[in-house]
């Protein structure tokens, strides 16, 4: 849903770098290798856009910069207030048999640099994508998530590990004519094997 809208002003810049985490299991980057083109469909489908905004050339970064710059103190005044994310590139298994394979919670820190984003969205300068994936008892993913269950997609195609809960991400961009644009999407939060009801932002 589009919240709000706003002509482009004038430049400054600000960079952001990626960083990686030295201890994600094999299993999780194969997977994380395999949904990354599908986590880019998803997102743009939870922004209720077809494709990636075209912009025209010319100077378009610096603005780009100064936007970051402007609303990066609101982002993490925000991000502080909030409960602390799981740490990047993590598979949590829900508690359960202690043979039998378990409920992942798979999360991965995806950075608009990678989805190669950077250029029209001004923030997030990244998101927490979290996936649902079977896994064995000491953690090891066992069955890749189905391709979007991190983005409003309740019909998971794992057995009994489906999203449990979303949240609401704020997102600013720059559409085709240059007009800077707030939205939100709402992403997987956590998983389970509770059949029932996904909780949405705001229920108890």
């Amino acid at each position: 849903m589009v919240i709000g809208r706003q002509k482009l002003q004038d430049p400054k810049p600000s960079r952001e770098e990626p960083t990686a985490s030295a201890n994600t299991p094999v299993s999780h980057h194969r997977c994380q290798a395999e949904s990354m083109q599908s986590i880019r469909k998803g997102l743009l489908r939870a922004l209720n856009l077809q494709i990636e905004p075209r912009l025209p050339g010319g100077g378009s970064g610096r603005v780009m910069d100064q936007w970051r710059t402007t609303f990066s103190n609101i982002a993490h005044g925000a991000r502080d207030a909030a409960a602390p994310a799981t740490s990047d590139n993590s598979v949590s298994p829900d508690v359960g048999n202690s043979t039998s394979p378990r409920c992942c919670t798979m999360t991965s820190e995806i950075f608009m640099k990678d989805l190669g984003w950077e250029s029209w969205v001004i923030l997030p300068v990244s998101v927490t994508i979290v996936q649902c994936a079977l896994c064995s008892p000491e953690g090891n993913v066992v069955q890749c998530p189905s391709s979007h269950s991190s983005m409003q997609n309740t019909d998971s195609q794992v057995p009994c590990c489906q999203p449990a809960s979303q949240e609401s991400i704020p997102v600013l961009y720059v559409d085709e004519s240059a007009t800077v644009v707030l939205s939100s999407m709402l992403l997987t939060s956590s998983c389970s094997c509770r059949h029932g009801d996904l909780q949405q932002p705001g229920q108890e």
